[in-house]
């Protein structure tokens, strides 16, 4: 394989999967506000649970503003979040390149043991996964598989059962934006198949803002979400914002063996290690370890991109 096709798929690995924001494109299709007005919103599937616990209307918590005047969407209008509870609304949105969806909300919850998910489905609902959940070696759709984030939870901010979620106190109205992001694209609503092989020949996909809750007895307010935006983004040729991302020192590069040794880096329990073939395959996820133990993979180039969610770096790898 030349050098020029090789040099192509790093600035494709970079560019599709590697910077953690949000990226706009130079062209906006169209953007559609969901506002809980009303109980007739379009595209979205309400809390069916014998017990619901997403109420929209007024707020008369004092964490949310009491009496607001604003209607929007929350864990109950007047009483704390019960305990046990595993509640969610869905929202269709139709599939499109580099798709963004905003939303501005507001929690409390007790740190652990209680939080919102925001999950996704590609099957009408059959199955879902977290916008943050893990990266996944087979190169099935995750978080490493194309979406990005700004202001969101991390990997690392869970709840005790180990589920990535909001959880605490957000102290004020957060702006939080996810993506599903694949890079340039030449036309809009254009099917796709992303740099890991996967492929998503889909008109439309869910979004489920999930609440739950263990058996502590709390007082706090809980979660409420005051507007969504879809915005049906897609870029033409060039990409808007992208960051260039620096190497790592790592040695020795080429390595006889396949063993690479990777630098100290601080919070280095934070990181994930993902590697790629000269394909632009991810062939490793993994924790991030000083020591990258390649010995069992073919000779020659690899490229890997370490990150935390924010900060990111990548390089090749040689095996010789």
């Amino acid at each position: 394989m030349n050098k020029a096709i090789l040099s192509f798929f790093a600035l494709l690995i970079t560019s599709w999967a590697a910077n953690a924001q949000v990226q706009d494109g130079l062209y906006n299709i169209s953007t559609t506000y969901i506002s809980f007005t009303s109980d007739s919103i379009p595209n979205y599937i309400p809390d069916t649970a014998a017990i619901p616990l997403w109420q929209i209307g007024h707020s008369h918590k004092a964490f949310f503003g009491s009496d607001s005047s604003e209607t929007t969407i929350m864990t109950d209008t007047i009483h704390p979040y019960r305990i046990n509870a595993n509640n969610w609304f869905v929202i269709k949105v139709p599939f499109v390149f580099n798709a963004i969806i905003d939303f501005a909300h507001k929690f409390q919850t007790d740190s652990g043991h209680a939080g919102g998910i925001v999950e996704f489905s590609l099957d009408t609902g059959v199955t879902w996964q977290n916008v943050k959940g893990d990266c996944n070696v087979d190169g099935s759709f995750g978080t490493s598989g194309g979406i990005l984030t700004t202001n969101f939870y991390n990997t690392n901010d869970t709840l005790i059962s180990g589920v990535p979620a909001f959880n605490g106190n957000s102290d004020s109205i957060q702006y939080s934006r996810f993506q599903f992001y694949f890079g340039p694209a030449v036309s809009p609503h254009k099917r796709i198949t992303s740099g890991t092989g996967c492929s998503f020949p889909i008109d439309t996909f869910y979004i489920r803002f999930r609440f739950v809750s263990d058996s502590l007895i709390d007082s706090l307010a809980g979660w409420e979400i005051d507007s969504i935006k879809v915005e049906e983004d897609y870029y033409s040729g060039l990409v808007k914002n992208i960051n260039k991302l620096q190497p790592l020192s790592i040695y020795p590069n080429p390595s006889y063996d396949g063993i690479f040794t990777f630098p100290v880096l601080e919070n280095e329990q934070d990181y994930t290690t993902e590697v790629y073939n000269a394909m632009g395959k991810r062939v490793l996820c993994m924790p991030y370890k000083q020591s990258l133990d390649l010995a069992h993979y073919a000779k020659g180039l690899y490229f890997y991109k370490v990150g935390d969610g924010t900060n990111y770096y990548s390089g090749q790898l040689e095996i010789e």
